[in-house]
């Protein structure tokens, strides 16, 4: 039976938040708020894997990526369901706008990316630095932390994740308040696909989780969402110098 509620405020308890079926108003589950000490818990997990994914050549991390998109095509019905179910997309739209451009970006990382990450030789003059040589070195930065949309709850974050690992980094994803369901499937896609453990990890909450995983000191922070809440993470993100990547009220900032 379906639990008709008046505002979504009203799902919200202290440790816990609530998934509905937008068309319906069903209640598809409850999941657990992690608290500021939790995410830091995570972030510590994410740092501490960092140090053996990171020596990882690409060959080895696209296995796990490889691996991802088998899994994927193999549970795809069901993976479309669950995100058509939350999100509230057409069964169609979830698998032609979420889960088929996750496919390509896979394909498209793990073939390119060593190419795209090799070293860049740069050209120093002809005369004033005479014998010498330089070029530009790509190094995983560590912790990428990343704030996901509702709109795009798949597909958003699976190519961010996606990125970030083949790279050698490791993921602290924080979905959608509105649909984290679907972040909880993406961490079952890489648990059953054997990723290191703490390679990749999520957080659940509101806006105050995504606010302490901005404060974890992670390296780096992707957020896709609104204007007035980009304008907060660079800012709360410039008191640790933490680079961001901010995708803001539909246009790239």
């Amino acid at each position: 039976m379906a639990l008709l509620l008046k505002d979504k405020s009203e799902m919200k308890t202290a440790k816990s938040l609530v998934s509905i079926n937008p068309a319906t108003l069903e209640v598809l589950g409850e999941i657990e708020i992690t608290d500021r000490e939790g995410v830091l818990r995570k972030v510590d997990k994410a740092k501490e894997a960092f140090k053996s994914w990171s020596k990882l050549s690409f060959k080895e991390r696209s296995y796990y990526l490889l691996s991802a998109k088998d899994y994927i095509m193999a549970n795809l019905e069901q993976i479309c369901q669950l995100i058509s179910r939350e999100n509230g997309k057409p069964l169609v739209e979830a698998i032609t706008a979420e889960v088929m451009p996750v496919l390509d970006l896979l394909d498209y990382f793990v073939k390119n990316s060593e190419d795209l990450l090799s070293n860049e030789k740069i050209s120093l003059g002809r005369w004033a630095l005479l014998n010498k040589s330089s070029y530009v070195e790509y190094l995983p930065l560590g912790v990428i932390g990343i704030i996901s949309p509702w709109n795009f709850p798949f597909s958003i974050p699976m190519g961010e994740i996606i990125m970030a690992l083949i790279a050698g980094n490791t993921v602290v994803l924080k979905p959608s308040e509105h649909t984290p369901l679907i972040g909880l499937e993406i961490e079952n896609i890489f648990k059953k696909v054997g990723l290191p453990n703490g390679v990749f990890n999520i957080v659940t909450g509101f806006g105050e989780t995504g606010a302490n995983l901005v404060d974890s000191r992670v390296n780096k922070i992707i957020f896709t969402g609104s204007v007035a809440t980009g304008k907060r993470i660079m800012a709360a993100a410039a008191n640790n110098l933490t680079p961001v990547v901010l995708e803001l009220g539909g246009k790239d900032r």
